[in-house]
């Protein structure tokens, strides 16, 4: 995860670096992702080193498989940003992919359809801390034999059986309608939520992922902490419980059917922002940061063309690519 914070926080602060002598030759799609982010090309040396892969996986891949299926939450629009990339590095390998909303789609019905026998994708990103599920149904390959994973993933992120690979971290905090909420009403601290009645009585909007944020704080706050704020939450304030997504939280603090919604993405909360809608990211401290993982299908039909792809989506390139598209 350093690393690839790291490199988040190289591309946002537009560092410049002594451009390659051969920086001409990288995909033209990845110069204009470069240009684009103020970036000098000497950020991705020694790409071409990370992305050698076994012949035979890409004979396979291109000769047979032609396809690899992936199920993810990233817009249409952000893949292609990506895809584009890819397209222009291995033409013959077409992505199939599929924005799937709703973790319950993402990942339980493909791995009830392994259990079975049939393959919905080959692989899933988005894992919503439930990589365990798929390790009780031996259903995920092991990455330990992609190139990049041994190399560029930090060993603290790696599962111990290397079935899940980090691929990105966001921040999960709050979003508030900016309509009926003033920045002078939000809470600098979580303490400071719930010690105040202001987002009390109904206002605050509560999605059934703890995963994204009360279990990280739980735990770097100790169990005392956990339970006292857990307590004060919901009987203090007195939150509405919702089922819907994390997506469909926005559109709901949008509407104005609470005042402010937890746990929000920044990646989700500002492209909505930038259209015009009232809504706004907030980040009481400490600020909750959350891996998210991927993992392969054991035995996938197109289980080489998805191995170059983790390979490729983990190396430099894949990675700036990521935060360039969302």
């Amino acid at each position: 995860m350093k690393r690839m914070m790291m490199i988040a926080a190289t591309v946002a602060a537009g560092i410049g670096m002594a451009p390659l002598a051969n920086a001409a030759d990288l995909p033209k799609t990845t110069q204009k992702m470069l240009k684009a982010l103020k970036l000098n090309a000497s950020i991705l040396k020694g790409v071409d080193q990370e992305l050698t892969v076994p012949k035979a996986w890409l004979k396979t891949a291109r000769n047979k498989e032609k396809i690899v299926k992936i199920y993810t939450t990233m817009r249409p629009k952000a893949w292609k940003k990506m895809n584009d990339i890819w397209k222009e590095r291995y033409p013959g390998i077409e992505l199939k992919h599929s924005e799937v909303r709703g973790a319950g789609r993402r990942y339980i019905r493909p791995l009830a359809a392994f259990k079975e026998g049939r393959y919905l994708t080959d692989i899933v990103m988005g894992l919503s801390g439930n990589v365990y599920l798929f390790r009780n149904a031996n259903a995920f390959h092991s990455l330990a034999d992609i190139p990049t994973y041994k190399s560029a993933v930090p060993d603290a992120t790696k599962q111990k059986d290397h079935i899940a690979a980090a691929t990105r971290s966001r921040y999960w905090c709050m979003s508030y309608n900016t309509k009926r909420v003033k920045k002078s009403d939000l809470p600098k601290t979580w303490d400071d939520l719930v010690n105040s009645k202001r987002f009390g009585g109904k206002k605050l909007l509560i999605g059934n992922r703890p995963n994204n944020w009360l279990l990280n704080l739980w735990e770097a706050k100790g169990d005392d902490w956990g339970r006292d704020f857990t307590t004060k939450m919901m009987k203090g304030l007195k939150p509405q419980l919702r089922k819907e997504g994390m997506s469909g939280l926005l559109q709901l603090v949008i509407l104005g059917e609470g005042d402010a919604a937890i746990p929000s993405a920044m990646n989700r909360v500002a492209p909505l922002h930038d259209k015009g809608a009232p809504i706004g990211h907030h980040c009481p401290t400490p600020v909750v940061n959350t891996v998210s993982e991927l993992g392969v299908f054991k035995n996938a039909p197109h289980i080489n063309g998805a191995k170059i792809w983790v390979n490729w989506f983990l190396s430099k390139e894949g990675q700036i690519a990521q935060y360039w598209a969302n």
